[in-house]
């Protein structure tokens, strides 16, 4: 899922290698990703229809249409691109939701925290292995073959989803309703998560706008992500038994305080130097790293299993309206 997504990162460097090179039309392909957001809380009903299997492989069947269609659209045609890329973030959202949900409810356990951060674990995978293999694809001329990436992630989850375990679980599964999305809001307890994540999201949305901040500074912020990869990495690995010895609310919003403070500290004149970032990236690492199992983890905590499903949508709903929003206010 996250190699499906981060792939795109690389986008503009084709386009710009494909020459098109208007920052205006780059920047609408890349933030029309996030216009899905809108489709996240309807989710769950698919799932609460079809169950997990249907959902994750006709998601997957839709990722490998819209990377084939990138792929064989012109790079100068930006209404057909504009189109696959809409259906792209369909995709990866219906992707997300699903996973995570089923996440929610086949980790269970005392020490299920410490589970969750080990898988988050390797959604930074894709900074140290997808991102560099495609930055060099590109950059020696072979952007088809780049193109052709994302379909092979996509491939591979409708394998994973044929090879989809049935989950362990004794739940009734709820009645599908417009209005059930809304009603688990009434939990004071949910509420705080989505609040929460809201939060803890608008921090990280903050990143959106280091390279342009580093360009004015003349120093590339390369280094921070590849120190706030490899931190994040370490720690939800080897400190995964922190998100469940912390409280994880209070955690969760100390990690996205320490977030916020870490890329403010970007602003002072002192900070321009390579050795500034890495240390600032690292403190992120910390935060980023423990903050997002804890958030995950606490899906479980508040939510009984049939509403699982509508939480983790609202989660990825409000986690998307972070990212869409922040970098316009």
């Amino acid at each position: 899922m996250t190699a499906f997504n981060r792939s795109y990162v690389l986008l503009p460097s084709y386009l710009i290698a494909s020459g098109i090179d208007d920052p205006s039309r780059i920047g609408w392909l890349m933030g029309i990703f996030y216009l899905s957001t809108f489709a996240r809380p309807f989710v769950s009903w698919f799932i609460d229809w079809k169950g997990f299997k249907i959902v994750l492989l006709s998601s997957g069947i839709l990722s490998i249409l819209t990377a084939t269609g990138i792929l064989v659209t012109d790079p100068g045609s930006f209404v057909s691109l504009f189109i696959w890329r809409i259906l792209a973030g369909t995709a990866f959202s219906f992707i997300a939701v699903v996973l995570t949900a089923y996440q929610t409810l086949g980790i269970t356990g005392r020490f299920r925290g410490t589970s969750f951060s080990v898988v988050a674990a390797t959604t930074n995978l894709p900074f140290f292995l997808v991102i560099p293999f495609c930055e060099v694809l590109i950059k020696y001329g072979y952007q088809q073959i780049y193109l052709m990436m994302p379909i092979l992630f996509g491939s591979g989850i409708c394998v994973f989803s044929l090879f989809l375990p049935p989950l362990d679980v004794e739940y009734k599964r709820p009645k599908i309703s417009f209005w059930r999305n809304f009603s688990v809001v009434m939990d004071s307890q949910i509420r705080m998560l989505l609040f929460s994540v809201s939060l803890f999201c608008s921090v990280d949305a903050g990143l959106l706008s280091l390279v342009a901040l580093g360009n004015e500074k003349g120093t590339t912020v390369s280094v921070f992500f590849v120190a706030f990869a490899v931190t994040s990495v370490l720690i939800r690995y080897f400190g995964s038994p922190l998100v469940d010895y912390f409280p994880r609310i209070r955690t969760g919003w100390l990690c996205g305080a320490l977030g916020g403070i870490s890329i403010a500290i970007f602003a002072f004149p002192a900070v321009n130097n390579t050795f500034a970032f890495v240390v600032i990236g690292a403190i992120y690492g910390v935060s980023n790293g423990l903050g997002y199992p804890i958030f995950l983890t606490l899906i479980s905590d508040v939510a009984p299993p049939e509403h699982r499903s509508q939480v983790a949508a609202l989660f990825w709903f409000f986690m998307g309206l972070a990212y869409l929003l922040m970098p316009v206010i």
